[in-house]
C-alpha cells in the first residue's frame, strides 16, 4: 500500500506542506493580534461590518422610525407614560420661567424696574392669543409640545412669525414631516441640501426646504407637492446631536425601545387573549368511530357539529360516541410577572429612567433606592431642561427685538444690551424624605458648604422671588395683628422636633431697592 505520508519528506511535497504550515501559522498570528470583536465567522456573520455616517443611517430609516414611534406613543401605555413624565418633570404646570438679570449703576446692582417691566410684558405675551400664530398654544403649552416632539419625533421645527398682535411676534410649530428626507441636492451656490436642510461649507444650516407631505395633500386645494425655502433665521430646528456634528436631522428618543416595546405589546396581547380563553374553559368535541370502521373523510350521516351553550354550574350529557377534550392554555403562568418585569426594565433602560417610575410600581422601593434612582433620572430631566432653555433663549431674543420695534417696550440701547443674558428658571422637585433632606440642607447652610440660593434652586425657586414673597407675607401677618411664625433655633433645626414644612422659615427679609411688581404673572405688591 502506498501512503502519501511516506513522501512528505521529499520535494516538492515537503515544500508544499511546509509553505502550508507557515501560511496557517501566519494567519493564526494575525488573528491573535486583531480585535476579537472584529473577527468574522459563522457565529457572528449577521453582525454589521460596514460603518455608516449619521446622515446615511437617518436617510434610510428616519421616516420609518418616526412613524413607528408615533404609533407606540398612541397605543403603548409605557411610551405614553414616558411622554407624560417628560412633560411633568421638564416643564411642569408653571413652565420654565423667565428671570431677567439686567444691571445698572456703579457699582452694578439689579435694575429692578427694568427687570419687572420686561418680565411683565413676557408674561402678557405668553398667553395663547399672543404666543402662537394659531392662537391655540400658551407658552407653557408650547414648551410641553416642544418636549413631546423632541422625544417622540426626535426633532422640533418652529417658525418665528411676524404676527399681527401687540408684540408683533408669535410661534408656529411645523410638523417635521414637512422636511422631506428624500430631498438631497448640491446647489449652484455651493451649499448642499441634506434631507431638506440646506447647509454651507461649515455644515451650518442656512435654510430649510419645506415640502408638502403626502398626509397633508388631502387637505389642500391643489394636491401637488411644492417646496418652499425658508431662511434659517426664521426657523428653530432643535434636535439632540447624538452621532456626530455633521448630523442634520434628529432621531426619535424611542429608537432603542421600539423593538422591545413592540414585543411587550404583542406578548401582553397574547397573554390577555389566552387568559380569556382559559377563563371560558373551552375545548373540542371528538367523535369515536366503531371498531372495524375505516374513516373515509365523510361519515355520511349528515349530523351537524355538536355545540353546547356553556354556563356556570351547568353540566351536560354528551351523546353516545362523543368525547370532550378541554383546551387549557394556562395563561398567565407563574413566571409571567417576573418575565413582564424584565421586559419593562429593558424599555426603562432604553428611556434612561427608573423602572419603578415608568411602571408606577413602588412595591419594592425604599428610601435609599428611590433617592439613588430618582437622582440619576432627574439628571436626564435637567438635560432636557437645558435644551428647552436654549430654545426659550432664542425665542426671548427674537421676542425682545420685535416687542421693542412694535413700541411695546420703551427702553434705551444700553438696557437692550443688558437684557441679552436672561436666566430661565425650570421647575424643581420635592424632597424624597422632607425631614431628612431639610435637616441636611440646614446643616449645610450653617456649615458654610451650601447657600440658600443653591438649595432653593434645586426646588425650582428663585431666591429673589422667595424673599419678596416672604416679606409680603410678614407684612400681611403684621397688618392682621397675628404673630409671624418664628424661625427655629439652631439646636432645634438639627433635632427631631423640626417641622417638615418649615424649610423656608430661616430666611430673613431683604433690603430691597423696590418692589418687583409682576413676576411671571404673579402680582407682587
Amino acid at each position: 500500500m502506498i501512503r502519501l505520508s511516506d513522501y512528505l519528506d521529499q520535494e516538492p511535497l515537503a515544500k508544499i506542506a511546509r509553505e502550508r504550515r507557515q501560511a496557517l501559522q501566519a494567519a493564526e498570528g494575525r488573528q491573535k493580534r486583531r480585535f476579537q470583536a472584529a473577527k468574522l465567522n459563522r457565529l457572528n456573520a449577521d453582525w454589521t461590518t460596514q460603518p455608516y455616517g449619521a446622515n446615511w443611517l437617518l436617510y434610510r430609516d428616519l421616516a420609518v422610525l418616526r412613524a413607528r414611534a408615533r404609533e407606540m406613543a398612541k397605543n403603548a401605555p409605557h411610551f405614553a407614560k414616558f411622554l407624560n413624565m417628560a412633560e411633568r418633570n421638564v416643564v411642569g404646570h408653571q413652565g420654565i420661567r423667565l428671570q431677567c438679570r439686567a444691571l445698572t449703576g456703579r457699582p452694578p446692582h439689579p435694575n429692578t424696574r427694568l427687570n419687572k417691566m420686561v418680565e411683565h410684558e413676557w408674561w402678557m405675551w405668553s398667553h395663547a392669543e399672543h404666543c402662537s400664530a394659531s392662537g391655540k398654544l400658551s407658552l407653557v403649552a408650547a414648551q410641553k409640545l416642544f418636549i413631546r416632539q423632541l422625544i417622540r419625533d426626535g426633532e422640533v421645527l418652529v417658525e418665528h412669525v411676524q404676527a399681527a398682535n401687540p408684540f408683533g411676534y408669535a410661534l408656529k410649530f411645523w410638523n417635521v414631516d414637512w422636511l422631506d428626507e428624500t430631498y438631497n441636492e448640491d446647489l449652484p451656490s455651493g451649499n448642499r441640501v441634506i434631507m431638506s436642510v440646506e447647509i454651507n461649507e461649515h455644515g451650518r444650516p442656512v435654510a430649510y426646504w419645506l415640502t408638502t407631505p403626502a398626509s397633508e395633500m388631502q387637505f389642500t386645494k391643489k394636491r401637488v407637492r411644492t417646496r418652499t425655502r425658508i431662511p434659517a433665521e426664521r426657523m428653530t430646528h432643535a434636535f439632540l446631536t447624538g452621532e456626530d456634528e455633521s448630523q442634520t436631522r434628529g432621531v426619535t428618543w424611542f429608537h432603542a425601545a421600539l423593538l422591545p416595546g413592540k414585543g411587550d405589546a404583542k406578548y401582553t396581547g397574547a397573554v390577555i387573549e389566552s387568559a380569556a380563553m382559559t377563563a371560558m374553559s373551552g375545548g373540542f368535541f371528538t367523535k369515536q368511530s366503531p371498531d372495524g370502521v375505516e374513516f373515509t373523510g365523510d361519515d355520511g350521516d349528515g349530523e351537524p357539529d355538536l355545540t353546547i351553550d356553556h354556563q356556570p354550574a351547568a353540566f351536560h350529557m354528551l351523546p353516545e360516541g362523543w368525547d370532550f377534550k378541554q383546551f387549557d392554555p394556562k395563561q398567565p403562568t407563574q413566571n409571567h410577572a417576573e418575565f413582564r418585569r424584565s421586559m419593562l426594565l429593558d424599555i426603562a433602560a432604553a428611556f434612561d429612567v427608573c423602572g419603578f417610575s415608568l411602571a408606577g410600581d413602588l412595591s419594592a422601593v425604599n428610601y435609599s433606592s428611590a433617592r439613588v434612582g430618582l437622582g440619576e433620572e432627574r439628571d436626564v430631566w435637567r438635560g432636557l431642561q437645558t435644551v428647552a432653555a436654549e430654545f426659550l433663549r432664542t425665542v426671548f431674543h427674537k421676542w425682545l427685538l420685535a416687542t421693542v420695534a412694535a413700541g411695546r417696550l420703551q427702553i434705551s440701547p444700553r438696557d437692550y444690551l443688558e437684557l441679552q443674558n436672561p436666566e430661565f428658571k425650570p421647575r424643581g422637585w420635592r424632597y424624597v424624605d422632607p425631614h431628612k433632606e431639610i435637616t441636611a440642607n440646614l446643616a449645610a447652610i450653617t456649615g458654610g458648604i451650601a447657600t440658600v440660593t443653591s438649595i432653593l434652586s434645586e426646588q425650582g425657586i428663585d431666591l429673589e422671588d422667595f424673599l419678596d414673597e416672604k416679606q409680603r407675607e410678614m407684612e400681611m401677618y403684621k397688618k392682621a395683628g397675628i404673630p409671624y411664625p418664628s424661625a427655629p433655633e439652631p439646636a432645634a433645626a438639627n433635632g427631631s422636633d423640626t417641622d417638615e414644612d418649615d424649610e423656608d422659615d430661616d430666611a430673613t427679609p431683604p433690603e430691597k431697592e423696590g418692589e418687583r411688581g409682576y413676576v411671571n404673572g404673579k402680582y407682587a405688591n
